[in-house]
């Protein structure tokens, strides 16, 4: 399925966007651990989710719909088994850290792998080595800290050290060191990806979790705990959100309003509000209600690491922004569905942008988009970014192969389409 954009302008109305992914995932995996059962309502019902439900019953627990868009989640109490069959994590590096982790609670061999990216791009090293020092057994099949893994438990405790530029193995050992057979000091170098850690220690504060963190590079958790089933909704989700504002923002005489968004939320994305106001964006945030109008932007230098998630969508709007803007602090970026940096350059420079590539960002000077054919690289971020960036480019653009946007905003083109942007997906 492919994806069309024309020039667009007179964007206007009420874009709903989906459920916040990070927050389903812990709040998913706290059910399956926790004794008890636990309702989870309106979560991010993605393949994603589908697929860490099926894995999370593999560890034994047990998920099942209900109506009104809700889910039931008879957790394991703790006690995991080991899986029976080979875990396949697709596309998710969320799935292929935190149930990596997590397998280390098992007293069996659990052996875990996934698609390219997950089998090439995405390093799993120091989450690796992190267990192997906490006494479990977990090696990569290939030796190159990549997908197929092995792991097997049990997690003993103690100390350990690890790499935390990825925030995911660090995430995933909180939680999985709260099962473990003794406590457990983590000690982090490079920490980074801090609001997606600080969202962990969210959830596992919620449970009664016991553990401390002193300032992101040391945390203690007490080992052998358990926690109740609860009931939760998920809040909606500040980084799909991002789009359709931005798209107000760069197309002539565009207002459009997002509703549901909780200004306190944990998440880092909300952040990039106020990356955006500092660039001149006209956003006006009424107590849950977010309006972005069209705006005069100029450029400026963004530390990207507190929003990764962003780093895409941020080197779109430098193109529209007077200027220069500079993205710096996102080299881990170079490891998620696929390198966002060397391919971001890549489709902005296919699109006429004046555009300079750096180890950790890029560079983007304001320039006149085209358009141009583009490849989404199986990424959904990919395909919402350089959606959004046609909107303003001249011309007509296409978007090779869009269906992975289904893994975090589904319905990100009908609702573009009925805020005014030509847009349409055909097969």
């Amino acid at each position: 399925m492919d994806l069309t954009v024309r020039q667009s302008g007179n964007l206007s109305g009420q874009v709903a966007v989906p459920p916040n992914k990070s927050h389903s995932f812990r709040a998913l995996i706290m059910a399956g651990l926790a004794d008890g059962k636990s309702h989870i309502h309106h979560p991010a019902t993605s393949s994603d989710w589908l697929r860490a439900n099926e894995t999370l019953e593999m560890f034994g627990a047990a998920v099942t719909p209900e109506a009104g868009d809700s889910w039931v989640i008879q957790g394991a109490a703790g006690e995991l088994k080991t899986p029976e069959d080979v875990i396949d994590c697709g596309n998710s590096g969320i799935i292929f850290r935190f149930f990596g982790a997590l397998a280390g609670v098992c007293r069996g061999y659990s052996v875990l792998t996934g698609d390219d990216s997950v089998r090439h791009i995405r390093p799993v090293g120091p989450l690796l080595e992190a267990m192997t020092q906490l006494g479990a057994f977990a090696i990569s099949t290939k030796g190159d800290g990549h997908a197929p893994i092995v792991v097997r438990g049990p997690l003993r405790g103690g100390q350990a050290t690890l790499d935390g530029a990825d925030s995911q193995p660090v995430s995933g050992l909180l939680i999985a060191c709260a099962l473990a057979d003794a406590p457990t000091e983590l000690n982090v170098v490079n920490a980074g990806e801090k609001p997606w850690v600080a969202m962990t220690l969210d959830w596992l504060n919620r449970c009664g979790v016991e553990v401390s963190n002193d300032h992101f590079t040391r945390y203690r958790i007490r080992g052998r705990q358990r926690w109740k089933g609860f009931q939760t909704t998920i809040p909606l989700d500040w980084s799909a959100a991002m789009y359709p504002l931005v798209s107000a923002l760069i197309t002539e005489g565009s207002e459009i309003a997002i509703t549901g968004m909780d200004p306190n939320d944990s998440q880092g994305d909300r952040k990039v509000l106020e990356v955006l106001k500092a660039m001149g964006g006209n956003i006006e945030i009424s107590g849950q209600t977010v309006i972005a109008r069209s705006s005069k932007l100029t450029g400026m230098e963004i530390d990207c690491n507190d929003f990764i998630d962003q780093f895409m969508l941020l080197a779109a709007v430098g193109c529209y922004a007077e200027g220069q803007t500079v993205l710096t602090n996102a080299e881990i970026c170079r490891h998620k569905e696929c390198d966002r940096i060397a391919e971001m350059h890549r489709a902005l420079a296919a699109m006429g942008a004046q555009v300079e590539e750096r180890r950790d960002g890029l560079v983007i000077s304001k320039s006149r988009l085209h358009s141009a054919v583009l490849d989404s690289k199986a990424d959904h971020r990919m395909v919402m970014t350089l959606a959004t960036a046609a909107l303003g480019a001249m011309g007509e653009t296409v978007i090779r192969d869009i269906a992975c946007i289904r893994k975090t905003f589904p319905h990100f083109v009908s609702e573009m389409e009925n805020a005014g942007a030509v847009m349409f997906a055909d097969q």
